[in-house]
């Protein structure tokens, strides 16, 4: 027999069974530690056939590791907030945004190390520099501010090829309401990391890259003007304007660092981004009251959904999951959608009306019925609730009723304060498991 045959086989104390013409036999094993795969190779005529054991890697204790996710993912989500919290001049929109990346990383990834930050920070150190040496030395000493800055915005988009996508700031249809956004919208244009690497980001996105590539300028004093990047339309390709009367002195620090000229409303729009991208339910697209995805979640979670389509993508999604792929197209993730919500309260504060009633819906569906009460709670007092189409406040007090009938039979019941920047900053470091291994993913 020239051709290769295979059996699984599971181990039986010392032994291995696996099939041969037929017959149900047996061959001992040196490994007892997992499962293996028993292969049937050609050999000399008078032995047709050979078994060779094979270790299944996913079973061997050898390939598994302690899983630091949600450490890495803690330490990322603290960074954030403390980029956060140095206010609108002091904040590193670039240092922000890849943290952001940083935490959506370890979510998924259960990678032993963490995002390289520092790596990608290099990158546009090398963009700020390369653009000193190719533009700004061949500029004339009396060269305008504006004719400067033009000269920096064609060379990041035109002669480097940092680019918007096709559909600029959203992919989705206006005025539709779409089963899954993440079918439209791909995340990958709403990471800072992945802009530098593939150079094709959503507007804000590439703002956040303008404006850190003019204060390396400024810092290194290529330039001695103040830098604003316009944020006022997010649909098309940032452009950058001098601040006059601003010198390099008046916006550098005692410590070198630049304040920051660039609205956190890019920042926003980005987390806004992913959030819909990774939105695991119906999404309504527009500008309107009744826009976004709160609708549809708390339908799904009050009535529960049972159209043919969105059962097949969560069957699919599980067994995808069950394989070690954490990556399901266009189905949406919840861990990561939650994660941006969570961000996007932080960032806006006491003005998180509508961030506060996504978060808390998400809450519902992750089964933290405390900080869904809290959050959904806030919102409905807030004058945007009360201002809500009716649909929208029927399905809150719904909710509300619901939690409130559950949370009240609950003896452990504890306040969860509302997420900002001083919750976020107390939230205890978690401990990693150094005693529970699990396997890697391939």
């Amino acid at each position: 027999m020239n051709a290769l045959h295979a059996a699984e086989c599971i181990t039986t104390q010392n032994s291995c069974c696996y099939l041969t013409s037929g017959t149900f036999s047996r061959k001992p094993l040196n490994d007892q530690r997992s499962r293996c795969l028993s292969v049937l190779v050609p050999c000399h005529p008078r032995d047709a056939r050979k078994v060779v054991d094979r270790i299944v890697v996913e079973d061997d204790p050898r390939y598994r590791r302690v899983d630091l996710a949600e450490v890495h993912a803690w330490e990322a989500r603290r960074a954030f907030v403390e980029t956060v919290a140095k206010g609108e001049s002091g904040i590193n929109l670039a240092e922000a945004a890849l943290q952001v990346a940083a935490e959506d990383d370890a979510i998924v990834s259960h990678s032993t190390v963490r995002l390289p930050i520092q790596s990608f920070l290099q990158r546009i150190d090398r963009l700020a520099s390369n653009m000193r040496s190719a533009v700004l030395q061949k500029m004339p000493e009396d060269a305008m501010p504006d004719d400067i800055l033009q000269a920096i915005g064609h060379h990041l988009f035109t002669e480097q090829n940092f680019r918007v996508p096709p559909f600029r700031r959203s992919n989705i249809p206006s005025g539709v309401l779409v089963d899954h956004p993440g079918v439209y919208e791909n995340a990958k244009y709403g990471y800072l990391h992945e802009a530098l690497i593939s150079r094709q980001g959503i507007p804000a996105v590439l703002a956040i890259l303008l404006e850190q590539i003019c204060q390396q300028l400024l810092t290194s004093g290529a330039i001695d003007f103040a830098v604003r990047v316009d944020c006022s339309a997010l649909d098309r390709v940032p452009t950058a304007t001098a601040l006059p009367g601003l010198s390099r002195d008046m916006v550098t620090r005692p410590d070198g660092t630049v304040l920051n000229t660039c609205s956190t409303d890019v920042l926003v729009e980005m987390l806004r981004f992913i959030k819909r991208a990774y939105w695991p339910f119906g999404w309504q697209s527009g500008t309107g009251p009744s826009a976004g995805g709160f609708t549809s979640a708390a339908m799904v979670w009050l009535e529960g959904e049972a159209r043919a389509e969105l059962q097949a993508i969560a069957r699919t999604a599980a067994h995808r999951l069950q394989r070690g792929i954490w990556t399901s197209p266009g189905a949406g993730d919840l861990r990561r959608a939650l994660a941006s919500a969570e961000r996007l309260c932080i960032v806006l504060g006491d003005e998180a009306y509508f961030e506060w009633r996504d978060v808390a819906v998400l809450y519902l569906h992750a089964g933290n019925l405390p900080a869904a009460l809290a959050h959904l709670d806030a919102y409905a007092s807030t004058p945007a609730a009360k201002d809500a189409p009716r649909e929208e406040q029927k399905l809150v007090e719904r909710i509300l009723e619901g939690v409130r009938a559950i949370t009240d039979e609950l003896d452990d019941m504890h306040i969860i304060p509302l997420l900002n920047l001083q919750s976020a900053l107390e939230t205890p470091r978690p401990e990693a498991d150094t005693e529970q291994r699990t396997p890697l993913t391939w």
